[in-house]
């Protein structure tokens, strides 16, 4: 008997991509290199322009493949050993800040003077950060409360009237988010100056250590407390909304330090010149008129994105293509004030997808092989969109892949084709964030995921940045306000009161 043995045919092993996006690339030459490839290497690469960025997919990177693994592996593992030295002898902001007990403004500021080594990835040489810990002590920013305990003194009882004597001032400032839509504005001090403090003479501060909760402060007598310039700006915001009866933001920029206000407008007002004026024409807000910025571009934004989301204005649109300039496979619009879904359709198409785009999405073609061709959904797009405002979060990729796909059915765009009709929800986004980024969406990569995940962003954005002001109800006894001028109601005159002579007398009877 004669054993046989059957070959299984070998599997190929399917191409890659022509263009693949940045993680992709960097497993690739891992496995070619048996370095530990990141992202953090694929930057440097193309910062060394070694690798060069060839297009963008929904906003990411994309790279050649051939041009990737034609690098030279000695090269690669180069650029991969460097960033893992300079990892191991430097530490991230946070972790610098912690090695020695200085709060992370403290490394910022020491980073962008030059103090402290500042290197890729936004980390701080080890060495540097030991130094400065011995050579720069005094230097330190710290909290109100750590003052308050270097001095051995209660906080807030005793630490307020240390700072309306005019002892010490804060030498910056931050925003701290407390919840999820308010912000709380944080002084911070150099402990030099809290230690001059503790060394003034004339002060007894034997008497102020280890007092009892709610023991009246000694160190009241030095100071009459004064409104810090956050109670200030705030009071005037909170008063602005009541004066106009509308809402109001007020943002401590952690960049800046200082303040910015805006605030919606009812018909049309206040205008910014008003409000400078009442500004200035209040002696408390005017003494920070130079901290405090009118109108900033994230208020312009939320004001817009407050629009977007009344009744019957705006709708948000997504398509998931065959490739960056494809066709449609997928598309979703869902209405923008309810996210109620108006469609979510796979769409067949006339092209193959992309290896990349199928990465992207998940979307193969016998998915949509039973889909409806463009032409067949395009009445109902036209109708969900129709007189509202189309918002994507990348509007140009959309609306060209839309107009796209109108054109090859041989049918009329209609208001589709309209640039006034879109709205980019990305580049807002990044106007209100205050970046030149392109902002990541973080959807699911579907179509009704993506135009989920954008309305998300659009509710944040109407939210405004910073403490939001309401008018305040009218107090027991107060005038109930009338409607803004200029409403229906307004127009509507009430029914006419009757006056005393109207009324019946019934005389007294006589005794």
């Amino acid at each position: 008997m004669t054993d046989t043995v059957t070959e299984s045919p070998k599997r190929e092993t399917p191409a890659l991509p022509e263009e693949l996006g940045g993680w992709r690339i960097a497993g690739l030459l891992a496995e070619r290199t048996g370095a530990e490839v990141t992202m953090a290497d694929i930057e440097e690469l193309v910062a060394r322009e070694h690798l060069v960025v060839v297009d963008y997919f929904k906003g990411r990177p994309m790279y050649e493949t051939a041009a990737a693994l034609a690098l030279d592996e000695d090269l690669v593992r180069g650029v991969v050993a460097e960033r893992d030295a300079w990892e191991k002898a430097s530490l991230p902001r946070d972790a610098a800040a912690a090695r020695i007990g200085w709060h992370w403004r403290d490394i910022e500021r020491m980073g962008q003077e030059g103090r402290i080594t500042l290197g890729k990835g936004g980390r701080y040489l080890i060495a540097d950060v030991d130094t400065l810990a011995a050579e720069a002590d005094g230097e330190q920013y710290i909290t109100a409360q750590a003052a308050a305990d270097v001095l051995e003194i209660r906080h807030p009882a005793d630490w307020k009237y240390v700072e309306a004597a005019g002892w010490i001032t804060p030498a910056d400032t931050y925003e701290r988010e407390v919840g999820r839509h308010r912000t709380v504005t944080v002084a911070l001090f150099r402990l030099g100056d809290v230690r001059a403090v503790r060394d003034m003479p004339g002060v007894d501060w034997e008497a102020v250590k280890g007092l009892p909760k709610g023991a009246v402060s000694p160190l009241r007598e030095y100071a009459a407390l004064a409104p810090t310039r956050a109670a200030v700006v705030k009071g005037f915001a909170q008063a602005l909304a009541d004066r106009h009866r509308t809402t109001v933001w007020a943002w401590n920029s952690p960049y800046s330090g200082g303040w910015e206000l805006d605030w919606e407008r009812v018909n049309g007002g206040p205008t910014k010149a008003e409000v400078l004026k009442e500004l200035l024409a209040d002696p408390a807000t005017a003494a920070y008129a130079g901290d405090i910025a009118l109108c900033p571009e994230w208020g312009e934004v939320t004001r817009m994105a407050r629009k977007l989301l009344e009744p019957d204005a705006a709708v948000i649109l997504d398509t998931e293509t065959t490739s960056l300039d494809g066709q449609t496979v997928e598309i979703a619009v869902i209405d923008a004030a309810t996210g109620k879904k108006l469609m979510d359709t796979l769409v067949k198409h006339t092209e193959p997808i992309s290896d990349g785009a199928r990465w992207v999405h998940g979307i193969t073609d016998d998915d949509v092989a039973d889909a409806r061709p463009f032409e067949k959904i395009l009445p109902r797009l036209r109708q969900v969109t129709k007189g509202k405002t189309i918002c994507a979060y990348k509007a140009s990729f959309d609306r060209g892949i839309v107009l796209g796909d109108v054109r090859r059915a041989g049918k009329k765009p209609m208001h589709l084709e309209t640039r006034d009709s879109w709205y980019c929800l990305m580049e807002a986004y990044s106007d209100w964030v205050g970046t030149h980024r392109w902002l990541r969406l973080g959807g699911s990569h579907r179509a009704l995921g993506d135009c989920e995940a954008a309305r998300r962003v659009l509710i944040r954005m109407s939210k405004g940045r910073g403490t939001t002001f309401t008018p305040s109800p009218p107090a027991p006894g107060d005038p109930v306000p009338g409607p803004p001028a200029g409403t229906v109601l307004a127009a509507t005159p009430l029914p006419a009161q009757a006056s005393e002579s109207a009324v019946p007398v019934t005389a007294a009877p006589e005794t």
